[in-house]
């Protein structure tokens, strides 16, 4: 996917995909921040070259951050590798770590969904998945969670291949809601789907707030 033609924002964050670029615009005003443009440079393998090319446009050199997000899919490692592989390639400061900040004008951060766990010693790692996990973590709690996972066991007993359990629970979960049926994760967020003082959005908002 090629970069926009024009910068406008002095505070980047590049995301993977449509439902993610929805997500962080309207997580970032939730979080009553300003100056930030959001960019989708597509999918998993476009970062490398989407990052060599944004580094030649014109307005580059006003950049002040640049922070990325992707999921994690299948291997939060690997989704870790990916992103450093590409900040090295483009001649970007590489942070240590996820929602770590690195370097100066840009200073660089990455985000991976759907974030961290933590062990009874407070010992952090990432998870594997996506933004529908994160999602899910969000709404879990809600009283109609229960009616989401009876359904999902209804498929089960009428033996359904329920291949992406993810997707399948979040978008019943929002089909459930008058104000969220048929939305998808960006356009939901739109609509305050979303609980953006959730603690397992506490990393990302230090985030976009630390941008």
């Amino acid at each position: 996917m090629a970069p926009p033609i024009q910068i406008t924002e002095k505070k980047l964050i590049l995301t993977e995909g449509r439902d993610t670029y929805y997500f962080c615009i309207w997580a970032y005003q939730a979080f009553n921040t300003t100056g930030i443009q959001v960019l989708d440079f597509g999918g998993i393998k476009d970062l490398n070259i989407y990052l060599k090319n944004l580094t030649l446009l014109s307005g580059y050199e006003n950049i002040e951050t640049i922070v990325i997000v992707r999921d994690a899919e299948i291997d939060s490692r690997a989704a870790v590798n990916s992103i450093t592989s590409a900040l090295k390639n483009a001649n970007l400061s590489v942070p240590g770590k996820p929602c770590e900040f690195a370097g100066n004008a840009p200073k660089v951060a990455y985000v991976v969904f759907p974030g961290f766990t933590e062990d009874a010693e407070g010992n952090q790692s990432l998870l594997d998945g996506t933004l529908e996990d994160l999602c899910l973590e969000l709404v879990k709690e809600d009283e109609i969670f229960e009616c989401v996972n009876q359904y999902i066991q209804c498929l089960e007993s009428k033996r359904q291949d329920v291949r992406r359990l993810h997707k399948t629970k979040l978008h019943t979960y929002l089909a459930g809601k008058n104000n969220f049926v048929g939305l998808k994760i960006g356009e939901a967020a739109r609509v305050g789907a979303w609980d953006w003082n959730h603690v397992k959005l506490e990393p990302f908002k230090q985030v976009i707030l630390g941008m």
